[in-house]
């Protein structure tokens, strides 16, 4: 696992830890079905070959992808309404498209699949049971290998690995707003459309392609 992950993750739970037994602390479970747009600019992926005769995956112009987002957050209520939440995610979202027409016919399915660290600030309008929520923050990807299904006419199918040519963590921002309601004094509920907005690694400019995302985030809170 990328060293970076390794220490965010255990920033977040060393706070968690300080805090704990507090009323103002929650663990969150989140799920979140994301639909992902990117506007490819030429791109030529190579997945390693394991021995086999394989072909680049060539992806240009516009590409929507769909896939889950689940993982568990920590929230610290520091003020009324207000809070700060970070955890750790697990995000795949996946596009498919037609072989190249010199390559055969067949199709080309690319999961990419990250690690992503949330730091948002929240704010719910006010405590009765049902309340507006709003969430503005950070996220932070870290690419991990993806996987690439070929499916080809009259032949097996292939599974294949992409490994990420640079492991350095993408960033994005995010906005939402919902609901929060409260089940019980012990566990409340959010759900909200969020966006969110791709502004790619540090210094990876060249290979940045633009992009966004829109989800559903669900959240099902437990307060100790």
């Amino acid at each position: 696992m990328n060293r970076n992950l390794v220490l965010l993750f255990s920033f977040v739970i060393l706070s968690a830890t300080q805090v704990c037994g507090q009323r103002n602390l929650s663990v969150s479970v989140t799920l979140s079905p994301t639909l992902a747009h990117t506007n490819y600019g030429n791109r030529y992926f190579y997945p390693e070959s394991d021995g086999q005769v394989v072909e680049p995956v060539y992806v240009n112009g516009s590409r929507w992808a769909f896939g889950p987002s689940v993982g568990l957050s920590v929230l610290y209520t520091y003020a009324p309404g207000w809070s700060v939440s970070s955890g750790i995610w697990f995000q795949q979202v996946a596009i498919r498209q037609s072989r190249q027409p010199l390559a055969g016919e067949g199709s080309v399915t690319l999961r990419k699949r990250v690690f992503r660290v949330p730091l948002l600030l929240n704010y719910y309008a006010n405590q009765q049971r049902l309340s507006p929520y709003f969430s503005f923050g950070l996220l932070t990807d870290f690419p991990l290998t993806s996987r690439v299904l070929v499916t080809r006419a009259g032949e097996s199918t292939q599974n294949l690995r992409l490994v990420p040519l640079n492991a350095s963590p993408v960033f994005h921002l995010l906005l939402g707003a919902g609901i929060r309601y409260k089940l019980t004094d012990q566990y409340t509920f959010m759900a909200q459309p969020v966006w969110t907005y791709n502004f790619g690694q540090l210094g990876g400019s060249r290979t940045h392609d633009p992009s966004f995302e829109l989800s559903l985030q669900t959240q099902l809170a437990y307060t100790f």
